[in-house]
């Protein structure tokens, strides 16, 4: 067990496909799937980046009345405006350059079952009030269409973002939010670290005896860390535990603790302080931005605002006004921004041994985000081996 919490005497049973955890927050989000799949209204399901929001309406949709239909999920930060109503609502054949065919429609596929809209947020300005006619009215027309077709979908929405801010159509909000699930981050329930973790583990082939073999110190860790990307986030150290453990190497147990530490190579120096944070008047000027369509930006603002906020993904996406997912799409579409990976040994040693101990001005000068750098770093040993061709 890695953290304690009291668990109520009238916990919610865990069915198969449920969000696992034994506090009173994994409880509550049981009890709200239980009451979201007793009725058809559209349910929006709130949480950060990571903390199983698409699983949490996998679970709606298997125990309500339409599981025996399909379950159809789309992405809405990865629609374009210009072929977004045909990807949502279908089209006739010519009704735009490349219709070579008739287009069903992702609200076609899913009829009679349930139509999952993750990232809601982001969704194109262009479609935001076709999704509220069709949620008043259960029609819709596709592109090209001289009349409507009515389907019978159950929609479900997700996003890490307020809808509620200024650039998303407040009607279909409110018609989004027939029923509301918060999921809270991971760093808010704590208690459910040891469950998921071992879930991960037995996922991965690991066996208990294997789990006895985890470092205190690295439990330690895990149970501390804050977990920004949150269950997700827990998965792929979990991965990266059981690698560790069928290969034997204490020495890449303990090389995990230290790259999950908020800062495990050295404390921000006076350099590394300038560098991450703007003077006073800079900060005042630049006020996050409202809602903005991902498709918008272009790579010369993404590149303007990673290095405004020290290449720190999470902040260059509050300033643009995109969420998370989008923010890193973006970064992946962007070939003037760097993967570390991709970054010659010989750089990367050099930069280092110019600047050590210093994350945030490696992200400067390779021009790649400082997080995934920092975690390149740490778990490739490329600090000491700096510090050792130096001497």
């Amino acid at each position: 067990m890695l953290c304690l919490h009291r668990v109520g005497p009238k916990a919610t049973p865990h069915r198969a496909g449920d969000p696992l955890g034994a506090g009173a927050a994994a409880d509550a989000i049981r009890r709200a799937i239980g009451n979201a799949a007793a009725s058809d209204v559209p349910v929006l399901i709130l949480g950060e980046t990571g903390v199983g929001k698409e699983l949490v309406a996998h679970a709606i949709h298997s125990r309500s009345r339409r599981a025996a239909g399909p379950m159809v999920a789309v992405n809405m930060a990865t629609l374009s405006e210009s072929l977004a109503a045909a990807d949502l609502f279908g089209s006739t054949k010519g009704a735009y350059t490349g219709a070579v065919s008739v287009r069903a429609g992702l609200f076609a596929e899913a009829d009679g079952g349930t139509l999952f809209l993750d990232e809601v947020g982001d969704a194109p300005s262009v479609v935001q009030p076709m999704l509220l006619r069709v949620l008043e009215t259960g029609e819709f027309r596709p592109v090209g269409a001289n009349g409507s077709r009515r389907v019978d979908v159950r929609v479900i929405a997700a996003t890490d973002r307020d809808l509620g801010a200024s650039g998303f159509n407040q009607p279909l909000r409110r018609r989004l939010e027939g029923l509301v699930i918060e999921i809270p981050p991971l760093r808010d329930r704590r208690e459910d670290i040891g469950i998921l973790l071992r879930h991960f583990l037995h996922s991965e082939g690991c066996r208990e005896a294997d789990l006895a073999r985890l470092p205190g110190d690295l439990i330690e860790t895990l149970c501390r860390h804050d977990w920004p990307g949150n269950v997700r986030e827990l998965g792929n150290i979990a991965r990266r535990i059981a690698l560790a453990l069928s290969s034997d190497d204490p020495l890449a147990l303990a090389t995990l603790g230290r790259s999950l530490d908020p800062d495990p190579i050295a404390a921000p120096t006076a350099h590394e302080t300038d560098i991450r944070t703007p003077s006073p008047d800079i900060a005042s000027s630049r006020e996050p931005a409202r809602y903005r369509a991902p498709t918008s930006v272009s790579d010369a603002e993404l590149l303007a605002a990673l290095e405004r906020s020290g290449w720190q993904v999470r902040a260059a996406a509050n300033e643009l006004g995109v969420s998370r997912p989008s923010m890193y799409a973006l970064i992946d579409a962007c070939h003037a921004i760097r993967k570390p990976q991709d970054i010659p040994r010989a750089e990367l040693l050099t930069v280092i041994a110019d600047h050590p101990g210093q994350p945030d001005a490696w992200a400067a000068v390779l021009h790649t985000p400082r997080e995934a750098l920092r975690r390149w770093v740490v778990s490739h040993g490329l600090a000491e081996e700096a510090s050792g061709n130096e001497s």
